[in-house]
C-alpha cells in the first residue's frame, strides 16, 4: 500500500509539475507577445505566470521527495540531488536534477531582479526554455507513464503549445526594431549587485 502510494504521488507530482511548467512557459511567452484586448480583462499577466511557476516548483519538490522516500526505488539523497550520482538512467536523471537547480536559480533571479537589473534578469530568464527542454526530455525518457497514449498526447500537446508560441515570439522579435528602455530605467538597471 505505502509503496503504491509514494510511487503514485511521485508520478502525479512529476506530471502535474510538467503541466504547470508548460502553462508557465506558455503564459510567459504570451506576455512577451503582449496579447490583450479591451473586450476582456487581461487574464494573461505576470501574477498568473509567477503563480504557475511557484506551484510548478512545489509539485517538483513533491515529485523529488516522493521518489526519495519510495521504498521500491531506494534512491539516496545523493542520487536525487547530485547530477550523475544515480545508476538508474543516469543521463536522464541528471537532466531532471539539472532542471531542478536551473528552475530554482531562475526563481531566485526573479526575487533578485531589483538588485541585478531588468536586462540581466531577462537574459537569465531566457534559460526557462532550456529548463523546459530538460524537463521534457527527463519525462519522456524515464517517466513511467511515457509509453501511455495520454502521456504521449500530453507531451506532444505541450511541445506544440510552447513551440508555436516560441515561433510566434521569434517572428515578432525579427519584425520589431530593437527596443530601448527609457533613460531613467537604463540608469537604474546599470547596477549589478
Amino acid at each position: 500500500m505505502w509503496n503504491a502510494l509514494t510511487w503514485n504521488v511521485a508520478r502525479a507530482g512529476g506530471l502535474t509539475a510538467y503541466v504547470l511548467l508548460t502553462f508557465a512557459v506558455a503564459v510567459g511567452l504570451a506576455l512577451t507577445l503582449r496579447w490583450q484586448s479591451s473586450r476582456w480583462p487581461r487574464l494573461i499577466n505576470s501574477e498568473l505566470h509567477n503563480f504557475l511557476s511557484l506551484l510548478g516548483l512545489v509539485f517538483t519538490l513533491v515529485h523529488v521527495l516522493a521518489i526519495w522516500i519510495d521504498p521500491f526505488t531506494h534512491f539516496a539523497w545523493s542520487e536525487v540531488l547530485i547530477p550523475f550520482a544515480s545508476t538508474y538512467h543516469t543521463f536522464w536523471m541528471t537532466l531532471g536534477i539539472l532542471a531542478l537547480y536551473l528552475g530554482l536559480a531562475i526563481g531566485l533571479s526573479t526575487w533578485l531582479r531589483p538588485r541585478i537589473g531588468y536586462q540581466w534578469w531577462r537574459r537569465f530568464h531566457v534559460l526557462t526554455l532550456l529548463l523546459y527542454v530538460l524537463v521534457t526530455l527527463h519525462g519522456v525518457f524515464i517517466g513511467s507513464d511515457s509509453d501511455t497514449w495520454w502521456a504521449t498526447a500530453l507531451y506532444i500537446g505541450s511541445i506544440l503549445l510552447v513551440g508555436t508560441l516560441l515561433v510566434l515570439r521569434l517572428l515578432k522579435s525579427a519584425q520589431e526594431p530593437e527596443r530601448t528602455l527609457p533613460a531613467h530605467v537604463m540608469q537604474k538597471n546599470k547596477r549589478f549587485f
